[in-house]
């Protein structure tokens, strides 16, 4: 599947959310029971919420972090692999001041790295491109 990125707020229908999530100067990752690796948080937002509400939701369940700055960062639109189908989603990072207790969902543990898994469930180069990205522009707000 193709992503292509858009301005903040350039795109309406927001079906999904990712969450990008820095705690003590470490990216946070789940671990995904089925698929047996890493993941950020991030999953569909629900009938009658907002994307924010819906990235608020997700890093909860998936880290169990509530304590948080969430910060929204860019759209995107998902081409889907018969180049019809898309969906819409945006893409947040939380600056987490603690962390929480994990609930029982598809997650089973958090950890905490300095860059992307060596076992991470989707693509290590666009990944690392998005977390490169991130951290220009939080240090970009800091000065």
């Amino acid at each position: 599947m193709a992503k292509k990125n858009y301005n903040l707020g350039q795109l309406d229908n927001i079906e999904f959310v990712v969450i990008f999530t820095r705690y003590q100067d470490k990216w946070v990752y789940s671990w995904h029971k089925k698929r047996q690796s890493f993941e950020h948080p991030g999953g569909h937002v629900e009938a009658g919420e907002t994307a924010m509400q819906a990235a608020r939701r997700e890093l909860y369940e998936e880290t169990g972090i509530t304590d948080c700055r969430m910060i929204p960062l860019w759209d995107y639109e998902q081409i889907w692999d018969d180049g019809i189908g898309r969906n819409n989603g945006r893409v947040y990072v939380a600056i987490a001041n603690a962390l929480g207790q994990l609930p029982e969902s598809e997650m089973s543990k958090i950890e905490l790295f300095d860059g992307v898994p060596e076992n991470y469930t989707y693509s290590r180069e666009e990944e690392q491109k998005d977390l490169e990205t991130i951290l220009k522009m939080l240090k970009a707000w800091e000065e």
